[in-house]
């Protein structure tokens, strides 16, 4: 994902008084919330509330914003704890967040055989069955840095964890991932 070209000078604008910059921010960062939103809950429309609380939330906070961090890491940061706060809400005793695996493998050519789309079905099939059964902190980071494709700093501001936890997480979950997914599929891997 790529910063919003400017971003300083907007961030710079709307905390001197000009509101209407905001909508420049939303507009580049809304598609990346809203994927991560609704991979965290699986559903849609509830992560279409989510993003507009995200964004609400921002415009309200944007004019303290300290640049302590990215204004793409703050805004993950906002929509994941909206996400958590729901989920705990609703599902008492629960800190876990199911999540939806979204695309998935991409076809490598413009016209597979038959004998590759259902391999690759096959291994889609087994990279979400793979990613569901993780724990959910392993598929978190998981899906920041490769989906969302946020660093490892990033990913540990908006978690608001050590740097060195987001690795060893992203380590174990590319392992845990890898050995999963072998197991569902060892033919096709092979």
């Amino acid at each position: 994902m790529e910063a919003l070209p400017g971003e300083r000078e907007l961030i710079r604008k709307f905390q001197s008084g000009d509101a209407s910059v905001f909508v420049a921010i939303m507009n580049h960062y809304e598609p990346y919330i809203l994927g991560l939103l609704t991979r965290l809950t699986g559903d849609r429309t509830r992560a279409e509330d989510l993003c507009q609380e995200t964004f609400l939330k921002a415009l309200k906070g944007l004019s303290s914003f300290r640049r302590d961090s990215s204004l793409k890491t703050w805004l993950f940061r906002i929509a994941h704890n909206a996400a958590t706060d729901q989920i705990r809400s609703q599902e008492p005793g629960s800190d876990s967040i199911e999540e939806r695996e979204e695309g998935g493998l991409q076809a490598r050519s413009s016209a597979p055989s038959p004998q590759a789309r259902v391999e690759e079905a096959q291994m889609q099939k087994a990279v979400e069955e793979a990613m569901a059964s993780l724990p959910q902190s392993q598929r978190e980071i998981l899906h920041l840095f490769y989906w969302d494709e946020l660093s490892v700093g990033e990913i540990a501001g908006a978690l608001r964890m050590p740097e060195g936890s987001v690795k060893t997480l992203l380590f174990r979950g590319r392992n845990a991932l890898r050995g999963r997914v072998l197991n569902l599929v060892p033919e096709v891997v092979s």
